[in-house]
This record gives structure tokens, sequence and C-alpha cells, in this order.
């Protein structure tokens, strides 16, 4: 379920702190995110050492994504604002530039929709994508996302500008 020939996630490990340094330090992500300042390796280890990974307690999911056979560090997925409640979340992924244009991210998308549905019974799933990112959009609506809502100039940019943060949303 969490695996298909070329992918495989799994839970957090302690040993992941420093492939998270890496993935929560890239400036360039920032602006995709809140982030705005880098996190420390101490940070991460507490984080890693304490991760709860009940999506229901937490309101979260992560999982590390790797190379089924060889277990190569691809990048990260999250399931984020998880409501038990309303059955939804939103998507959140981080894929390292070497594995970038390789269908890893529509792979992964899959894979957790499945998880998603199958095991946490979500009903629905939405992303949060910078109108200005037509990567990111077109993924997600490659997958079936639809338009849902658009928050006007909702993101700064890193020229300081806005743009608008687009909402997209999936019935599973």
């Amino acid at each position: 379920m969490l695996h298909s020939k070329r992918l495989h996630l799994r839970a957090l490990e302690p040993s992941d702190a420093d492939f998270l340094y890496e993935v929560e330090n890239d400036h360039e992500a920032w602006r995709y995110s809140d982030t705005i300042a880098p996190l420390s390796r101490k940070v991460l280890r507490e984080y890693a050492l304490t991760y709860d990974a009940d999506p229901f307690s937490a309101g979260q999911l992560r999982l590390v994504i790797t190379e089924e056979g060889n277990n190569n560090l691809v990048g990260i997925v999250d399931l984020y604002d998880v409501s038990s409640r309303h059955l939804r979340a939103f998507i959140g992924i981080y894929i390292c530039r070497e594995f970038s244009n390789k269908g890893y991210a529509k792979e992964t998308i899959r894979l957790i929709e499945d998880y998603a549905h199958n095991t946490l019974h979500l009903h629905q799933l939405g992303a949060k994508v910078e109108a200005g990112h037509p990567k990111a959009v077109n993924l997600f609506t490659e997958l079936g996302y639809k338009l849902s809502g658009t928050f006007e100039e909702w993101l700064s940019t890193p020229d300081g500008k806005f743009t608008d943060m687009l909402i997209l949303t999936k019935k599973i």
C-alpha cells in the first residue's frame, strides 16, 4: 500500500534528522511554506525522536519517500491539517532536485491518496499551491484535483510582491 515498483513511503526515523535538515533548510522551497529561518540539527533530531505518527492525534503524518530496492532518499510527503471530524487533509510534498522530473511526485501522491482513502478513510484531500508555480498546479490537476478557491495575493514572493494561493481539492 505504501510502495510501488519504484517508490516506498516509510515512517520517519530518528536517523532521518540529517535528511530533514537538508529538506527543511532548502531556502528555495521556503517560498511555498511559512518557513522563514533555518532549523537546527538539534531541533530536527528532537522532532524525529518525538514524532507522533498517529495522524488523527498529531494532525499530521510525515513520510519519507525512498526508491524501492536501494533506499535512496527521494523526498518527503506530508498529510497535514488532518481532520478526523471532517475526514480531510492537505498534502505537502518535497522532492529532492536530483529526483525531480522523473514522475516521483505524481507516484507519491497516488500512493498517499490510496493510504488516505483505504487506511485513514478520508473523504477528501487538498493542496495549497502558489498560482505562480505552474509545475505544481499541473501536477495536481493532472491527478484530478479541481480548483476550489483562490486566496488573492495571499503569498509573498522573494521579490516583495504578492501572488495568489490556489486551493485544489479531490474527493478520494
